[in-house]
């Protein structure tokens, strides 16, 4: 049995949009916290992303005609790909994806985690609630709901959910609602806004990122490239990818609190990606490396200091690639890799991939006559 996400989209008692969302922390009681998460057995319930509220449904609505709906918005796509982006950052686990059969539930369910199962029934929750819909869709809840340690099930339907989910709580767009459901009882655990996945992290991971990003500097290189760099256990020292500092011969670096600094590009080491620059009196402190790469692992949590941070995890450890589940943008191109620890595991090289620390440091000690 797999555990439950429900993905709900919201009109009120006579057919309008439901209400922006009311409010409040992730977590208004303290009993959802992102090990519980990780740990699956949960339904987690949400409202469809935001809509473009100016072309409401026609009457009468065709299900199979997505022209007769009021449909995502770009905002609400780009949320509910941030919703999907931050399940796999954080490592929460889905397991099997419900949905209503209305376009824009059925699109926050795609866009977020690839897939979902239409369920008849969802909706015709709203704008009055059919029982006998309500009483099979509980009772499907009630007999899916998972075991501890199961994967979290995702259903995307309407702002007014089942009522074996209980208490009822209004939801905002792309808003969640999260419930233990077992035989005993249904709790709710908390709540959480679209861009509130990302702000999970447990508070040993947020430190982690604060201290490591004290090392982190913005890159504007003369070529009018920007990426990302860090200094080694070197004075004075920063490393960044070659192809950051293509054809420059200096930068212009930013500390994380906005003062700015000249830096000499010392040289390029295309074959391993790898420049090395001269900041005087940088003033940052080192990020060490340790023997964390030989330790590293598949599934790994690990971090590309940058700002926002955004953990993901490693898929795979090579002799010169460390592979993440994340894409990320050209900007965070030389960023460190480092892991729960704050040690270096590499450096940022492409969107989902870094080099080996051991050989990112060896080629920048080179390149700066250090080696």
């Amino acid at each position: 049995m797999t555990a439950l996400v429900l993905a709900v989209a919201g009109c009120s008692s006579d057919g309008t949009p439901s209400p922006a969302p009311t409010g409040g922390a992730p977590a208004p009681t303290s009993s959802l916290t992102l090990d519980a998460l990780r740990a699956g057995g949960l339904v987690i319930t949400f409202r469809h992303a935001a809509t473009d509220q100016s072309r409401p449904d026609r009457e009468p609505v065709d299900l199979d005609d997505c022209a007769t709906q009021r449909n995502l918005s770009n905002t609400g796509r780009a949320d509910a790909r941030a919703i999907g982006a931050a399940f796999r950052d954080l490592a929460i686990p889905v397991g099997t994806v419900w949905t209503s059969p209305y376009c824009r539930a059925r699109d926050t369910a795609q866009l977020a985690f690839g897939r979902g199962e239409v369920v008849a029934g969802l909706e015709r929750l709203y704008p009055d609630r059919d029982q006998a819909a309500d009483q099979r869709t509980s009772d499907l809840i009630r007999q899916q709901a998972p075991a501890a340690g199961q994967p979290n099930l995702v259903i995307a339907a309407h702002g007014i959910y089942p009522s074996a989910l209980s208490p009822p709580v209004t939801l905002g767009e792309g808003e969640a609602a999260v419930y233990s459901v077992t035989a005993a009882q249904v709790r709710l655990l908390g709540t959480v806004r679209p861009r509130q996945w990302a702000e999970l992290a447990t508070p040993a991971e947020q430190a982690t990122a604060d201290r490591v990003r004290s090392s982190v500097v913005v890159i504007h290189a003369a070529n009018g490239r920007t990426g990302t760099g860090f200094r080694v256990a070197a004075p004075g020292l920063i490393v960044t990818a070659a192809s950051v500092v293509t054809g420059a011969d200096t930068a212009r670096v930013v500390l994380r609190h906005g003062s700015v600094r000249s830096a000499r590009v010392l040289g390029r080491s295309t074959g391993y990606d790898v420049a090395a620059l001269q900041l005087d009196d940088s003033g940052l402190p080192a990020l060490h490396s340790g023997s964390a790469l030989a330790d590293a692992r598949g599934g790994d949590r690990v971090l590309p200091a940058r700002d926002p941070p955004e953990w993901t995890v490693i898929t795979a450890v090579e002799e010169r690639t460390v592979r993440i589940a994340a894409t990320l943008p050209p900007e965070a191109i030389g960023a460190p890799l480092v892991d729960r620890d704050g040690q270096v595991l590499g450096m940022i090289t492409s969107a989902s991939r870094a080099l080996p620390v051991d050989l990112t440091r060896q080629e920048a000690l080179r390149l700066a006559g250090r080696s």
